[in-house]
């Protein structure tokens, strides 16, 4: 785990000011929502703040019965939200609320200021509470009033001679207690941080299962005497908060990229995997699909959900095989030979071994043939778009097309296929839009690491002209798709705009593959309306995390049957499998969830007006 420094340079400049500087003094997430506390400029009290999206924040009616305190560590207990206030180095207050406005007192340490009760945890019937300062030690309580060590040694946890311990944040995960903590240390009249991370064994504390090996975030020596008032996940991310002494506080995103454990998600687009997962493995008594059948395309026409995938023998060629589903669950039918193979030489391998240089170019091991294929229905024709590899050269983009009785009549007439990308560039995941859009075809394809966009008067492509990439939906910096994007499937026609699911990589994780999803506007598609800022699937299932390529969830196909939303994708490079929504619900959720916006830093101010 690589570590990260603050990023506050390339913030605009915080207004420093003597009469009200902002003390951010803890944060803290529940029920989809992100809680602040502050101490506020007017009246010196500590006020509680409240975010949907980490971004826009609003103050409620909560406040803290202190005026002067340095940090507020909130934990959900059985007895209510139990605040760990810490007296500016004059020991605890632990307070207790129903609703997080009225409060009222439990105990007062003595000793160290320092302390955070883990939520939602007991042991034996007791809470466990952290304590830094020279050591990070433990305490126990049966009633959250009266505490006691029952832990003789403190966790084992390296540092200088020099640097003391503070805790920021402690969550109770699936695979133990995950306690977030800074190591401090004093230089020249100012202290610097370090972020580190903890994984304590839940039976018994004391016993560390992991640690970050390095810092995970360190501030910046411009920040000089920054103050740290805790940490929390939400939205699948971990967002330290933290005051540089001016009008506003920074809400800092904490890297948490290649953890050997699971973190808490919160999703707020609702999508659930098929229990009947996966619909279509490799059957090994066809070779020409007997090692992985994934990535697949998806209509729906008379009454049938119709899914044309991606096949490979142990030859590592691919071809399309076929099925169908009247539910969109449970396949109904499924050929016994492809419905399209390989038939021209820019997608059939030359004879002898492949080249070192082709070998770059391979994709869920194929060395060549007819890969990931997705499919547009228009006027009564159906178009279907893949990726062209002939082991030798760069991938592009192929186009055939099928008259829609034909194909529901197994009449397999294909048209000859074009080349439409133009040579020598990797060129993949190309999609059409299911109408005219002011009188031309729009096609979105992918060239690294964005989304382009073409407008063609018609899709009679001859092998002369290319598709050029006139318009780009760009990655996003620091984000869950912060490497590459792709189409994944041909965007669907709603009222609130064209829905597009698409595939990311992040630049931290680039050995994952998720989903997303995007509004694009209906009379400009190269204007996103609204972008899922977190990941709307991920691969966590066991298909989805063991096969040829582990780690991968990929779409190419997804309908509407009345109002749900089905989409079809590729899991580990082997199987095919199926997620579903409400369509409606899905959309609103989408449009709330793109309410946040990370593209550009990892630091961003938070003002309260």
């Amino acid at each position: 785990m690589k570590r990260q420094k603050a990023t506050a340079k390339k913030e605009p400049k915080v207004k420093k000011t003597k009469k009200n500087p902002i003390k951010a003094l803890g944060i803290f997430s529940e029920k989809k929502k992100l809680f602040c506390f502050f101490s506020s400029p007017k009246t010196g009290c500590v006020v509680l703040a409240e975010s949907e999206d980490a971004e826009n924040f609003s103050l409620t009616k909560g406040t803290l019965p202190v005026e002067d305190c340095d940090r507020v560590h909130v934990s959900r207990l059985d007895i209510g939200h139990v605040a760990a206030i810490e007296l500016a180095g004059k020991g605890l207050q632990l307070v207790v609320s129903r609703d997080l406005i009225k409060w009222k007192s439990l105990a007062i340490l003595e000793g160290g200021s320092n302390g955070v009760i883990v939520p939602e945890y007991q042991k034996d019937g007791e809470y466990l509470m952290l304590r830094g300062g020279k050591s990070i030690e433990l305490a126990c309580s049966r009633d959250g009033k009266r505490w006691k060590s029952s832990y003789p040694f403190p966790l084992d946890l390296p540092k200088r001679e020099n640097e003391t311990f503070e805790l920021d944040m402690a969550e109770k995960l699936s695979s133990g207690i995950l306690i977030c903590y800074r190591l401090m240390r004093h230089e020249k009249k100012t202290q610097r941080h370090q972020v580190h991370l903890a994984l304590l064994d839940s039976n018994s504390p004391t016993h560390i299962l992991w640690r970050s090996p390095s810092p995970i975030w360190e501030d910046d020596v411009d920040w000089k005497n920054a103050h740290s008032a805790g940490a929390t996940f939400f939205l699948s991310q971990l967002f330290g908060l933290w005051s540089t002494g001016g009008e506003t506080a920074m809400l800092v995103r904490y890297p948490v990229f290649g953890l050997p454990f699971s973190i808490p998600r919160d999703r707020s687009i609702s999508l659930e995997k098929a229990w009947t997962n996966p619909i279509v493995h490799p059957r090994p008594e066809y070779s020409w699909e007997s090692f992985t059948t994934f990535n697949p395309a998806a209509f729906y026409a008379d009454g049938k959900v119709h899914i044309l995938y991606r096949a490979q023998g142990h030859d590592l060629v691919s071809s399309i095989g076929y099925a169908n589903s009247r539910d969109g669950l449970h396949v109904d039918e499924r050929l016994s030979a492809p419905i399209y193979h390989a038939q021209e030489v820019f997608e059939s391998r030359p004879p002898g071994p492949l080249s070192a240089a082709a070998s770059h170019y391979t994709s869920g091991g194929g060395i060549a043939g007819c890969e990931d294929p997705r499919v547009t229905v228009i006027e009564k024709k159906l178009y279907m778009t893949y990726v062209a590899f002939d082991g030798a050269n760069p991938p592009r983009v192929a186009l055939t097309s099928i008259q829609l009785e034909d194909f529901l009549n197994k009449r397999w007439l294909w048209e000859r296929p074009v080349l439409i990308s133009p040579p020598g560039i990797v060129d993949k995941s190309a999609v059409i839009f299911p109408e005219k859009i002011h009188g031309k075809y729009a096609i979105m394809h992918r060239i690294f690491p964005d989304i382009l966009i073409d407008f063609e008067s018609d899709l009679d492509f001859d092998g002369t002209r290319w598709l050029k990439g006139q318009y780009r939906i760009p990655i996003r910096r620091n984000m869950w798709d912060s490497r590459k994007i792709g189409a994944g499937a041909p965007p669907i026609k709603t009222s609130e705009g064209w829905l597009l699911i698409y595939y990311g990589v992040d630049a931290r994780e680039a050995q994952y593959y998720k989903m997303g999803a995007m509004l694009l506007d209906l009379e400009n598609p190269t204007r996103v309306l609204y972008r899922s800022s977190t990941p709307i699937l991920e691969p966590e299932e066991w298909y989805e995390s063991s096969g040829f390529k582990p780690g991968i969830v990929y779409p190419c196909g997804a309908v509407t049957v009345g109002e749900k939303l089905l989409i079809y994708y590729g899991g580990a490079d082997s199987v095919v499998c199926v997620a579903s929504a409400d369509l409606s619900q899905f959309l609103r959720q989408l449009k709330s969830n793109s309410r946040i916006h990370l593209e550009n830093a990892t630091t961003r101010s938070i003002r309260l007006s």
